[in-house]
């Protein structure tokens, strides 16, 4: 595989409304496009969106790092294994420049042999994935007519995002929603390391009647003890998301010790190889895997979804549902129906490129 030459383009997408969580109110991503020129004329794409607050580097090292990686592989041949080495070892701390130029060689590779992302991953390859719809930290009513909304719209999971108010708040909201969609619907909750372990494990256990599938990443991402507490004593699933940005925290995780399930972002973990070896290994270690995104531009979404394909987590819903979130066009295979985003078998990332 020949990089003929590489640019780059920023953009910026707008979310619908903001979405808060304990850490921050998210109004908009910004990053760049990452184009990856072979010959032929074809061309792979991919995002570079940084989060610091979900353990990414920062807009700035971001911006330096895709300098660095463009001078790396403009005018290099090889193989994707060999390009893909190349990225990681010339950027090893910076996952969302990393992420960008991983999906772009698999998108560019795909194309080249006139497969779907997905093949490349050694997935078959499903017509469809599971997502879930995402609800941010807002008052009881506003939760449940959002998720009421969801629910006819045919999603048969709900995310809800907690740990900014207090506890007695966040129960409150979570039993009217619960009271309002019904017992069918699953309900998973995401405190973005909002709790002390002692905390979320009194939490926890208060929201138990609830019927919660899981909670994501209930300590702060550092705290690894904690969140292995909270695993060991919790009566919810605990899923670890923040943590496994850093070496320490696969480990853990890889060892049992950490949670049930990994959500895994490719912005924050450095691309789609990455991801897919560790849900490799996870799923060795008996540990469940979902993936998401962190709010990302068509290009982002449609590569994660192709990882979900690969990865077949069955009837875990993933994070995908980026269109309901952000102001921007996105081709109609992204958009959820159904609680459902297709995944189709024509070459790269599948979609066709929204005008």
């Amino acid at each position: 595989m020949n990089i003929e030459r590489v640019t780059l383009e920023p953009v910026r997408y707008r979310l619908r409304k903001p979405l808060r969580t304990h850490r921050t109110e998210l109004r908009e991503r910004r990053g760049f496009r990452v184009c990856l020129h072979g010959s032929g004329g074809l061309v792979g794409l991919g995002e570079a969106l940084p989060l610091v607050t979900s353990g990414t580097e920062s807009p700035q090292e971001t911006e330096a790092a895709l300098g660095e990686l463009t001078v790396a592989l403009g005018g290099r041949s090889g193989t994707l294994d060999e390009l893909l080495d190349r990225i990681d070892d010339t950027c090893p701390g910076a996952p969302a420049a990393r992420c960008a130029f991983d999906g772009a060689l698999h998108d560019l590779r795909a194309r080249i042999r006139g497969v779907p992302v997905a093949h490349l991953l050694g997935g078959n390859l499903p017509r469809a994935v599971p997502v879930n719809a995402v609800i941010g930290a807002c008052g009881p009513d506003a939760s449940v007519a959002a998720a009421r909304e969801a629910k006819a719209r045919g999603f048969g999971t709900l995310k809800l995002k907690v740990g900014e108010a207090s506890s007695d708040e966040d129960e409150a909201r979570l039993r009217a929603v619960r009271r309002a969609v019904g017992a069918e619907l699953r309900l998973r909750i995401d405190a973005n390391g909002a709790w002390s372990a002692r905390n979320a494990i009194a939490i926890l256990s208060r929201l138990e009647p609830l019927a919660i599938e899981f909670v994501e990443q209930p300590v702060p991402g550092r705290d690894l003890a904690g969140l292995a507490r909270v695993h060991s004593e919790s009566p919810i699933t605990v899923a670890a998301d923040e943590a496994l940005a850093w070496p320490e925290g696969r480990q853990a995780l890889l060892e049992g010790k950490l949670a049930e399930i990994a959500v895994l972002k490719p912005m924050l973990l450095g691309g789609l190889r990455t991801c897919m070896r560790l849900a490799t290994a996870a799923g060795a270690s008996g540990v469940r895997c979902v993936v998401t995104t962190t709010f990302e531009g068509w290009i982002g979404t449609a590569l994660a979804t192709h990882l979900a394909a690969a990865m077949q987590p069955g009837d875990l819903a993933c994070g995908l549902a980026s269109s309901d979130v952000l102001e921007s066009t996105f081709p109609p295979e992204l958009i959820p129906h159904e609680g459902r985003i297709s995944v189709h078998d024509r070459p790269g990332l599948g979609c066709t490129e929204p005008g």
